[in-house]
């Protein structure tokens, strides 16, 4: 087995003791009366919802989406550190450190023969690197809006699913979506041109061999 192939089994092995222990710590804490409070079963289950991104970043070699992923759950767990956020906390280790392996193992072998062979043009690559910043800009523009200076919730007496429907303003949830969308689009497409640096920095590495 070669370098690249354990380090990425090790990621992968890495992200399914993540999604265990966020699923077990998830059940643990919901049990017996999942929707009690909708609110905190929503925040307990985005930590499954992390854990599930990262392992799919790790089965499928996708560096950025298990370090997005990870980082995120490392930032719930210290947030909620007072209080379930130790629930969490092994979870985060585990994603981190199939993160790390990630990035360790390389850009997968397909796509690399496939970006030298068909390299892209400085102007394509400054095009995409440009859209990228401002479909991010833009998006954390619309996400402000849309979750800090509107609220995505009203008040409620008891913290059920039925009042929370009820509470909800769609509007504030629409623009947050469309701005973790464009977040994410431009996210994509700017770590797509630093994964082609990276091809070609490995290639040219390869050939001083």
């Amino acid at each position: 087995m070669n370098n690249h192939s354990s380090t990425q089994t090790a990621s992968r092995l890495l992200s399914v003791l993540a999604i265990l222990s966020a699923s077990g710590a998830s059940g643990y804490l919901l049990l017996p009366n999942p929707l009690a409070d909708v609110f905190f079963a929503g925040i307990v289950l985005l930590s499954v919802l992390f854990a599930l991104i990262g392992g799919i970043g790790a089965w499928t070699n996708r560096t950025p989406l298990v370090w997005v992923a990870a980082l995120l759950l490392t930032g719930l767990t210290i947030v909620g550190l007072l209080s379930i956020g130790l629930f969490f906390a092994p979870a985060a280790v585990f994603l981190l450190g199939a993160a790390v392996f990630s990035q360790l193992a390389g850009p997968r072998t397909g796509q690399r023969e496939a970006i030298v062979s068909h390299p892209p043009t400085v102007h394509e690559t400054m095009l995409k690197s440009l859209t990228g910043t401002v479909s991010v800009v833009v998006g954390a523009g619309m996400v402000y809006i849309g979750a800090f200076t509107q609220e995505l919730f009203g008040a409620c007496s008891s913290e059920t699913l039925a009042c929370a429907l009820e509470t909800t303003h769609w509007d504030a949830v629409g623009i947050t979506i469309l701005g973790l969308i464009a977040i994410s689009f431009g996210g994509w497409l700017l770590w797509k041109q630093i994964y082609i640096a990276r091809v070609f920095a490995s290639a040219k590495m390869g050939r001083w061999k």
